[in-house]
């Protein structure tokens, strides 16, 4: 697959798509913590509201039961009347009446009191208020089923929530209804009904005080239900009344404790919430818009969602504009790279712009300009590796020193001094031995009694001009080097550094260091040293081969040549390794070559 069609998947699938999952995980995820978030938030505010109703309840049961044992209530129910119209009794029940009124004024909910005595006389107080409650006769109140309900409580109330018993406690307005049945307090006998209704303000104080209507939305509400789903109370004042069925499909009438859900309420998208208010099981529930409560939020995703198509349409213009810019340019320069590997050196790519594509392009030209400067040198380090290899066979057989030596034996032989005939030949042996080696890597080993034995012929030749040490660590004579490297070194000592020296104040070390991956050899002399003019013409190596002597007369004068073996050393081992001079004149000359370590299992 080309280079354009794969940015174009990798586009989709690595920007567009992670891009818009993660959008979509986002959103669903935030509306998942939204939910638990104001799920906990209501469940804080619905025990705060369940909790102040049922003190409000509390408050009223204890109320009720200190009048359970006040003289209004007790001496009124322990009454008996003589004629039901008898002026006395009427005027005993109208001065009771009005002693029941202190009861009212106990509370500000306190709105009807209604007493009822076993004979079935009936005493009433109530404020200037509505009342809902129908004044029926004692023995028709004894076949309400709520009557026997009262009873088995004991003398505990019995509370009517509005709408639950309306052929009793009417409807409107709505009113909580008490029930309770009235006991003497010394003989804990049985002496009368009491009924007491209790207005509702208080309680829709309760509810709206938790509402917010401006953040949780118009259609926001607090209701109170009975466990059959009525709806007893709404702080909305719309929905009393009515079953709680009509307006959602949640069963939150039954809930235990405390249940929320995201569901649909009279249609609306909402938050349900539903808290048990222990008392009746009653419930009290919340009802939330889910779009005022997430409206922010909503702003929020819409302002991430824009963003997000923004981002979209940016990098795909980005994708249009830069992308493909900048793989028109690399197809380019594939394509000329093409051409350069069929050999044409000569392709250059054209570079427009200002950025990385530039370059790129100018990067790619100079590779093709350096790859013909890197085959012109190659062909140069192989003529310079020939005319080296040739100076090599040259320097394996020189006529002169050859001449020379044998002119010394000769004068040993004249002057019968066969030891040092013997110690020359052996010495001469070696030498021609190593030499003329078929193979072009040494043990070291070999080229140290190579060097051996030619300082010994040339400063037998020399007449104790100088005189050598030879500093080799046993382990490092089983690695090889190339042959004849160290000879031409410690030749250049001889021929060039002594000159003008006292006879046998010339010294000639040999050290061999053999360290973690190569070993390095110190050639060094204490003669006239090189000046600096010397000292750059070792290091100029550019210098063409036409520019040199002639071969054989290099090799006659001076060997293989420092050059020549630096050359060898380079192109045999590579450009970390090699040969670096040291020198001041007067101070001597100091040659390092590093080599790498290698045992050299065919040699």
């Amino acid at each position: 697959m080309n280079l354009r069609p794969k940015l174009m998947l990798a586009f989709i699938f690595l920007i567009l798509v992670p891009m818009i999952g993660l959008g979509i995980v986002s959103f669903l995820n935030s509306e998942t913590l939204l939910e638990k978030k104001y799920s906990e938030q209501t469940e804080i505010s619905l025990k705060a509201v369940g909790g102040n109703i049922r003190y409000f309840f509390k408050e009223l049961d204890q109320l009720s039961d200190g009048n359970l044992t006040s003289s209004e209530v007790q001496d009124t129910l322990k009454y008996r009347t003589i004629s039901p119209d008898d002026a006395s009794t009427l005027i005993a029940i109208n001065q009771a009446e009005k002693e029941m009124k202190r009861i009212l004024f106990q509370h500000p909910a306190v709105s009807y009191v209604v007493l009822y005595s076993l004979d079935g006389t009936m005493f009433r107080a109530f404020r200037n208020d509505p009342t809902t409650f129908k004044p029926i006769v004692f023995d028709k109140l004894k076949e309400q089923p709520l009557y026997l309900e009262t009873l088995q409580l004991g003398g505990r109330s019995k509370w009517i929530g509005p709408y639950e018993e309306q052929q009793l406690t009417g409807v409107a307005p709505p009113l909580f209804t008490q029930m309770r049945l009235v006991k003497d307090y010394e003989t804990l006998s049985d002496i009368g009904f009491m009924i007491t209704q209790y207005k509702t303000e208080e309680v829709y104080s309760m509810l709206n005080t938790f509402l917010n209507p401006v953040a949780e939305g118009r259609d926001s509400r607090y209701v109170i239900v009975n466990q059959e789903g009525l709806i007893l109370l709404d702080s909305n004042k719309q929905l009393e009344g009515s079953n709680l069925s009509a307006f959602t499909e949640g069963d939150l009438a039954s809930t235990e404790s405390y249940a929320s859900s995201r569901i649909k309420f009279n249609d609306v998208d909402s938050l349900v919430s539903a808290y048990n208010l222990e008392r009746n099981g009653w419930v009290l529930v919340s009802v939330k818009s889910w779009n005022s409560l997430t409206n922010e939020n909503v702003r929020f995703v819409q302002w991430i969602g824009m963003v997000t198509v923004f981002c979209v349409i940016s990098a795909i213009l980005f994708n249009v504009f830069f992308v493909n810019r900048v793989a028109r340019s690399i197809i380019k320069v594939v394509r000329k790279m093409r051409l350069v590997e069929q050999g044409l050196l000569d392709i250059r790519v054209k570079a427009q712009g200002k950025d990385e594509t530039v370059l790129l392009a100018n990067s790619f030209n100079s590779m093709v300009e350096r790859m013909g400067e890197l085959l012109t040198e190659v062909r140069t380090e192989q003529e310079r590796k020939q005319h080296a290899e040739m100076m090599l066979m040259q320097a394996q057989i020189k006529p002169h020193f050859l001449f020379n030596t044998l002119e010394s034996i000769n004068a040993l032989a004249a002057q019968n001094e066969g030891q040092k005939i013997m110690l020359m030949v052996r010495r001469l042996s070696s030498l021609l031995r190593t030499s003329m080696h078929d193979s072009e890597e040494i043990v070291i080993r070999q080229e140290i009694e190579h060097v051996r034995s030619y300082l010994e012929i040339q400063k037998y030749r020399f007449e104790d001009l100088f005189t050598f040490e030879l500093n080799v660590p046993e382990e490092a004579y089983y690695y090889t080097i190339l042959k004849l490297t160290l000879q031409p070194l410690v030749e250049n000592s001889i021929q060039h550094g002594f000159e003008g020296l006292e006879e046998g104040k010339g010294i000639i070390s040999i050290d061999v260091q053999v360290e973690a991956r190569q070993i390095v050899f110190f050639v060094s002399d204490n003669g006239v040293g090189m000046n600096e003019q010397a000292l750059m013409k070792f290091a100029d190596r550019s210098g063409r081969l036409e520019k040199r002597r002639n071969a054989a007369e290099l090799g006659e004068r001076r060997g293989l040549g420092l050059r020549n073996v630096a050359d060898r050393l380079r192109i045999h081992y590579g450009p970390a390794y090699g040969m670096m001079i040291c020198s001041a004149e007067g101070y001597g000359t100091v040659i390092r070559c590093t080599i790498p370590k290698s045992r050299g299992e065919r040699v």
